[in-house]
């Protein structure tokens, strides 16, 4: 009998979840949206007012440095 009743929750709760998936999937987009641009936005200021330009110059090297060594 509980299994029964599980089972028509679930089913319920499925047929809910298609009815409105474009909602769901929606939001799902513009939360994942919303953070990738915040986290460029903080990115950005922890790149351009925290760092000091000689950790950016080093960064930068250390970058074409990689590369050099991935075409190898």
């Amino acid at each position: 009998m509980k299994r029964a009743i599980l089972i028509i929750i679930l089913a319920i709760a499925a047929i809910g979840l298609l009815m409105n998936l474009d909602a769901v999937l929606s939001m799902i987009v513009s939360s994942l949206i919303f953070l990738l641009v915040l986290g460029l936005v903080l990115y950005g200021i922890y790149y351009f007012f925290i760092l000091t330009e000689d950790q950016r110059k080093y960064r930068k090297a250390l970058r074409q440095a990689k590369r050099r060594r991935k075409k190898k």
